[in-house]
């Protein structure tokens, strides 16, 4: 039977620090710099570009022997489309976007108790994700659904970011034509009917993780300060659910559409229909990002599901610790656990409207769900392999992660958003 991936609770935090409001976000879209192979004259290269809708609007006179040039979009082209149109022509070497660079350039939330998620602020230490840099760049996330107890869809710090349906509700009726009746917050799976309400709050803590409202001013921010969260309840107020639950929660978030799907639970025994299940949501297109488990264990040696599972689709996550560390309680493994990330005394919403510290892989899980969900936003095409393969690799590398995860490192955002595009493309 799966259970929640959850640690000890500690506290409830009341504390509030007021920051100063954030910087204007980045805006327009890119231009295009493209290079042109050695022989391609000035006259072949304008015809290059003229004939694929762009315009040749500055050509750097030394580098590449003067074969560099930047391109825009004409008659409203996007400039994607364009780059690609680019990057496949004769004669072309390669296009790519003119992103902005900086070097310290950061955007900070002025959610009061945003100061005490040591996950998400910027620290020298460099035991964070590097969110601020990231949310220079973005702050929005594509939808996540959260397979897990509900989510307290009332949370003043969650009700702007939770997925509604067209289904009108408690009328008894499937308005959507979806074969649930009265799913209008995501849905109850156990009841088969009804919104994804949260009796339990380990899945409201996993929802503000990936999704706190951010810089509203009020209580904590999650990774994405705008999403669609979809509440996806198929464990009861214990933290228990059936496989058969599972299944049906990972088909319910799958035929929903959500490429991002948050499974902060697991189980040591190994489930054939559970797999097809992982399957069904590879075939949909849908990553999974799965808590590796608290018990201490190399899941290698020692398998828990989800997340000891090969699938290409499933994306594995152990548990580090304000220090950088490995924490006690987190399951480890080369093979079968993808990344390390925040998940010791985490900071986040929990239902009935409050905030609380938890411990767990349940709560690393998470931060990797919503920045996968934030490179799926900077890139609609992005596959489960290319927000997999961002993730996994530009990461950071504390020491203590050497031999215990694959490619030894630990999430960051900063990272895996500025790789997204050039995977994509």
């Amino acid at each position: 039977m799966p259970h929640l991936r959850e640690s000890l609770s500690v506290t409830v935090v009341t504390a509030a620090i007021v920051l100063l409001a954030p910087a204007t976000a980045a805006g327009a879209a890119e231009p295009v710099l493209v290079g042109f192979d050695k022989g391609v004259s000035k006259q072949r290269q304008g015809k290059i570009v003229d004939a694929l809708g762009g315009r040749i609007a500055k050509r750097f006179s030394a580098v590449r022997g003067g074969r560099l040039v930047v391109v825009h979009p004409r008659g409203g082209l996007r400039a994607k489309a364009l780059r690609k149109a680019l990057g496949r022509a004769k004669g072309v070497s390669y296009a790519e976007p003119d992103s902005t660079l900086s070097t310290s350039a950061t955007r900070q939330p002025d959610d009061p108790d945003y100061p005490f998620q040591y996950a998400l602020v910027d620290s020298p230490s460099g035991q964070d994700i590097d969110a601020p840099t990231a949310w220079s760049t973005r702050t929005s996330c594509s939808t996540v659904a959260i397979l897990d107890t509900g989510i307290d869809t009332d949370h003043p710090d969650l009700a702007p970011n939770i997925y509604k349906s067209s289904d009108k509700p408690n009328n008894g009726k499937d308005d959507d034509k979806n074969g649930f009746v009265d799913d209008t917050y995501g849905l109850n799976v156990i009841k088969g009917k009804g919104s994804g309400e949260d009796d339990n709050g380990h899945g409201s803590h996993v929802a503000g993780i990936v999704g706190g409202r951010g810089d509203n001013a009020l209580g904590v921010s999650g990774i994405c300060w705008s999403t669609k969260l979809i509440a996806v309840k198929f464990m009861n107020s214990k933290g228990k659910g059936s496989t058969s639950d599972a299944i049906d929660g990972i088909q319910y978030a799958a035929k929903k559409g959500a490429k991002v799907i948050n499974c902060s639970f697991g189980s040591s025994s190994k489930s054939s229909s559970l797999h097809d299940a992982v399957d069904y949501a590879q075939s949909k297109g849908s990553l999974l990002v799965v808590a590796a488990g608290n018990d201490g264990d190399n899941i290698d040696k020692k398998p828990e599901y989800p997340a000891a599972y090969t699938d290409s689709n499933i994306l594995t996550v152990a548990a580090t610790t304000s220090t950088d560390t490995l924490a006690s309680f987190s399951n480890y493994g080369a093979t079968a656990v993808d990344v390390g990330a925040p998940g010791n005394q985490i900071l986040s919403t929990y239902k009935g409207g409050g905030y609380k510290l938890l411990s767990g892989t349940s709560m690393a899980s998470p931060y990797a769900a919503g920045v996968a969900a934030m490179l799926r936003k900077q890139e609609s095409e992005a596959t489960y392999s290319d927000l997999r393969y961002a993730i996994r690799h530009k990461v950071d590398l504390p020491i203590a992660l050497n031999g215990k995860v694959a490619y030894n490192g630990r999430l960051n955002a900063r990272k895996a958003l500025a790789a997204i595009p050039s995977l994509v493309d």
